[in-house]
């Protein structure tokens, strides 16, 4: 494994610079054989960043890029990836921290599976609450976070491991209940040739996700995802986005129709039509009522 290459992507606006601070601290106690670099991409100006960068002393590779203004979630992965000349593409939230063990545990059961996108188990911040181990996916347009291999979602029938939804895929490599559709972008690793094959994040989506869409057009193209449970992070989840009134509820309402319009196949719309406008409107109403409080 010494010879693996990854490039660890944090996203950042320096929404609460003590995280990001604990987030790289974290870093630097990784158990791994592996040769890392950490690329921080600020949605900052560049003295913002680089005041920032001045005061942290990191035993690891770093870049520092900064994108001059706040360019979403998804821009600033794509930067960071560009930037990367790495044959794995981890990437992280600020507000995350990780295990000692987390980079290894990825890497392991990426090359033990041959998957190309691995989940992460991700914990809140109380360390007892399990957040997510990836996400699974309904065709009406309803993705949901894994825990301990719970899924409402699969009781349904245009849940995307019910049989008769298999042809909508181009491949799949493994068909496991609890085999998630995607990774949570908040911890996971990628292979570089699952974006070379399928381009990189949608820039369009700006925020909220972006993960479900790139995961969505990756099935299609036959990669699979598979999860690494000892890959354990910590994460302060929507530390920044919180303090936006009604936000997520906007982004998913309009990232939804982007998923459904421009990225499902004409089977998919032919035997669900019904089920997703149904979806699209229950996002609507979670949209009015966001903007009430």
């Amino acid at each position: 494994m010494s010879t693996l290459a990854v490039s660890i992507i944090i996203p950042t606006m320096l929404a609460n610079p003590n995280l990001l601070r604990s987030c790289l601290d974290s870093l630097s106690k990784l158990k791994t054989p592996a040769k890392f670099e950490v690329i921080i991409v600020g949605n900052v100006a560049e003295p913002t960043l680089n005041q920032f960068r001045k005061s942290q002393r990191l035993s690891y590779p770093a870049i520092w890029l900064a994108l001059e203004s706040n360019q979403g979630f998804a821009k600033a992965a794509n930067a960071g990836i560009a930037k990367s000349q790495a044959e794995f593409i981890a990437l992280l939230n600020d507000d995350a921290q990780v295990d000692q063990n987390w980079l290894s545990e990825l890497l392991s059961v990426c090359q033990q599976s041959g998957a190309d996108m691995v989940a992460s188990n991700i914990y809140l911040a109380d360390k007892k609450s399990l957040d997510s181990q990836g996400f699974s996916f309904a065709w009406r347009g309803k993705a949901e976070a894994i825990t301990n291999h719970d899924i409402e979602l699969k009781s349904w029938p245009d849940y995307w491991l019910n049989d008769n939804n298999r042809e909508l895929f181009s491949s799949t490599k493994s068909q496991f209940w609890c085999e998630p559709f995607g990774p949570d972008a908040a911890a996971c690793l990628f292979t570089r040739k699952l974006f070379d094959k399928i381009g990189d994040f949608n820039e369009n989506f700006f925020a909220y996700l972006e993960d479900v869409e790139l995961a969505l057009r990756a099935r299609q193209a036959g990669f699979h995802c598979a999860l690494a449970e000892k890959a354990v992070v910590y994460h302060h989840k929507h530390a920044s986005s919180a303090k936006i009134s009604g936000f997520k509820a906007k982004q998913d309402f309009k990232n939804w129709w982007r998923i459904v319009v421009d990225t499902y196949p004409e089977k998919a719309w032919g035997k669900y039509w019904y089920l997703i406008l149904v979806e699209r409107l229950k996002n609507l109403s979670g949209l009015f009522k966001s903007r009430l409080h």
